[in-house]
């Protein structure tokens, strides 16, 4: 390669060595001089050895075609393509700045700048969508932020327009994983919406500092991404803004059409919170940081006078320049600072040539004198400029940006004993509620955990109360029937209601806690008001159809349990209540249907959420209904092999097995469930599918 190029390629000339930029598998990028116009360009050089495979050649060709394509002030620019002696050329833009990826090695973006780099990402982004193309490639490493302080979105190599036909083969994952859709992992044909997903990635990852699928090996971030349950970034970084935190969500969303559609539907959400965030941040916060910040001496990783002239002379800009644009009051120290000063800017110089490069660290002291601190931010910044003065000038005007961001930052986060965030309170509690359905002892304790966690950030949680108060209730049934538990249960709830009377979750823990006492009637009453209150509460429904069942009146239990199966179908247990419901009231036909698709939900369903034990379990009740004894016992192998001494998954097990007629084997599930602590008694009395058991001498022994 450098052979054929020496220092000049068609009409550009640059250094192989100095003006190497970048390089792949399959090109190279140099900075280089168009010496037909005088002007400096990126120059993209395909790799000779490329020039004979077709896919990697039809990439290059199509990422000059779509890139100069796009005029938009966050695109780099394509000036030309071309070949020079059958080696293929673009000549585009020349960009100085830092990649994002470079930023976030770093630190993350504070809410101003990384709603500010966002805006023009997606922006450039809603032009592309625009034009009938989809990026397919997004990450921190294809954002340039320049130094004046533009983003530019780079690199469409992968890109495709939506009528265009495919490079890859179908199933072949393009695109860097840690940054990919769902779709996009399983190798599927895709849309705006993978890009908007792939966007939600990239400024998670920008505003919490943290990857939002993260893994440590490839299969693992691509399980990690399918499951697509990342942390709510309220987790990651307290006071975290909820409607930034809503719209990140929802691009990260695994359903394709709960995401925002396109670009340009991002970018309206992302405009009106960007608004928003500057009227709450003008009438809520202060508009600077006060005080007083210290700059000691840089220490010097280069030795000499010139190293010492130089830091020196930059010490004193730097003060300058931060007094003039902040409202600090900004001095320098000859030696040791003294303890309790607001900030302390500390530094560490490396000069070699015309190369300079500094790290810094801030610091705020502790206002009561003591000799502890706080590190509120770090950078590095390094520049390279053959004019001494022009090179410490730059080097000032990014070190006070970078410390404004720092302390900008820091004015916006509240302090420690300040955060407790009811957003997060709520999405923990959403959280736990979530893992409470998943039906073994293993998930209750850490449901109960999580509703506590969610109760501490917001002791008005009315949606951590409730769920707490039935997750106690199921903490009876698991725990010997320690009536105990229903009292605190009730409690719970009760105080979820005395926050918000017209809780609908509150009422329903309420409910639950009646019909395990036996007050069958209080049960009815607290499942009907909340229906009421909230006709998508499913579990109202599920509880009220279930007991209605119970106690005979199936006419009324049907339309409930459908109902609970049209608000949360991956509950597989409404699919078996109901399909019970359906034979009593001789509706074959329509039971079979209901079995087949139960059976169906929670096989999709324990492909994306394998530890789902209450849809493992049903799901072998519905197949043992259905005479596919077979297959049930190998669900109740698995769900045994997954939770072996969960009395849960006993109880259960003891069930498919009465169903399909083997009763010692059923007994003696029973007694385990029971030794683990599973409360037998009100199911002994009344669980019709153990009917074959009736009359049994260990049956009545369990009943005690």
């Amino acid at each position: 390669m450098r052979a054929l190029l020496a220092m000049r390629f068609a009409h550009f000339q640059f250094d192989p060595e100095k003006d190497r930029l970048g390089e792949g598998p399959s090109s190279e990028v140099f900075r280089a001089v168009d010496l037909r116009l005088g002007r400096t360009v990126a120059l993209k050089i395909l790799r000779p050895h490329v020039e004979f495979d077709p896919q990697a050649k039809q990439r290059f060709d199509r990422e000059a075609k779509h890139t100069s394509n796009l005029a938009h002030p966050n695109i780099a620019t394509v000036y030309e393509y071309g070949q020079d002696r059958g080696t293929s050329f673009i000549a585009m833009e020349f960009l100085e700045g830092r990649t994002l990826d470079k930023v976030l090695k770093v630190q993350r973006l504070d809410y101003e700048e990384g709603l500010r780099v966002a805006l023009q990402v997606t922006g450039a982004l809603r032009l592309v969508h625009e034009r009938g193309l989809i990026h397919r490639d997004l990450k921190p490493a294809n954002i340039m932020l320049l130094d004046g302080g533009n983003v530019k979105l780079l690199d469409f190599g992968i890109s495709r327009s939506t009528g265009e036909s495919s490079i890859t083969q179908e199933g072949m994952l393009v695109g860097t994983v840690l940054y990919m859709s769902p779709e996009q992992v399983l190798g599927d044909e895709l849309g705006t919406r993978s890009d908007v997903f792939s966007l939600g990635s990239v400024f998670y990852h920008a505003f919490t500092g943290e990857l939002p699928f993260p893994g440590k090996s490839f299969p693992e971030v691509c399980m990690a991404i399918l499951e697509a349950k990342p942390k709510p970034p309220s987790e990651v970084r307290p006071g975290f803004p909820p409607r930034l935190e809503e719209f990140l969500l929802r691009c990260l969303t695994r359903e394709q059409d709960k995401r925002h559609p396109n670009a340009g539907a991002a970018y309206g959400a992302l405009a009106a919170i960007a608004d928003n965030l500057k009227l709450s941040s003008s009438a809520e916060r202060p508009s600077a940081v006060q005080g007083k910040i210290v700059i000691p001496p840089f220490q010097l990783q280069t030795s000499g006078p010139t190293a010492q002239d130089f830091a020196s002379s930059l010490r004193k800009d730097l003060r300058t320049e931060l007094a003039r644009s902040t409202q600090l009051d900004v001095s320098l120290a000859d030696g040791n600072v003294q303890s309790g000063t607001a900030f302390v800017l500390r530094g560490s110089l490396e000069l070699a040539g015309h190369h300079a490069a500094i790290d810094y660290v801030l610091e705020r002291g502790h206002p009561n004198g003591r000799d502890t601190s706080t590190k509120v931010g770090e950078d590095h910044i390094e520049r390279d400029d053959d004019d001494e003065w022009a090179l410490q000038a730059t080097l000032v005007g990014q070190l006070v940006r970078s410390v404004k961001k720092r302390l900008s930052e820091y004015a916006s986060s509240p302090p420690p004993e300040e955060r407790r965030d009811p957003v997060k309170a709520e999405a923990l509690a959403r959280r736990a509620h979530e893992i409470l359905h998943r039906g073994t002892s293993k998930h209750l304790m850490a449901a109960i955990s999580t509703f506590r966690g969610a109760l501490q950030e917001d002791p008005n949680c009315v949606l951590a109360h409730a769920g707490l108060g039935e997750a106690l209730v199921r903490k009876f049934l698991y725990w010997d029937g320690n009536v105990a538990f229903l009292q605190e249960a009730r409690d719970s709830a009760q105080r979820a209601l005395a926050i918000d009377p017209f809780s609908a979750e509150a009422h329903t823990s309420l409910g639950f806690a009646s019909q395990m006492g036996g007050d069958t009637e209080e049960a009815q009453r607290e499942y009907r008001l909340a229906i009421q209150i909230d006709h998508e509460e499913w579990l109202a429904h599920r509880l009220l159809g279930a007991l209605l069942g119970r106690l005979g009146n199936h006419e009324a239990a049907s339309p409930l349990l459908q109902r609970a199966i049209a608000l949360r179908p991956k509950r597989i247990g409404s699919y078996d209540h109901l399909y019970g419901i359906l034979c009593r009231l001789d509706r074959y036909t329509e039971a079979i249907e209901i079995a087949d698709r139960g059976i169906a939900a929670a096989k999709k369903h324990l492909a994306e959420v394998a530890d789902d034990q209450e849809a493992r379990v049903h799901m072998a009740m519905l197949l043992a209904r259905m005479g596919l004894g077979d297959d049930a016992r190998q669900v109740v192998v698995q769900a045994r092999k997954r939770a072996p001494k969960d009395a849960y998954t006993s109880f259960h097990s003891a069930c498919v097995h009465a169903l399909l007629g083997e009763i010692e084997l059923a007994l003696s599930l029973l007694a385990e469930a029971q030794e683990r602590g599973f409360y037998l008694r009100p199911e002994l009395s009344r669980n019709t599918d153990l009917e074959l058991l009736r009359g049994r001498r260990e049956f009545a022994a369990l009943m005690g």
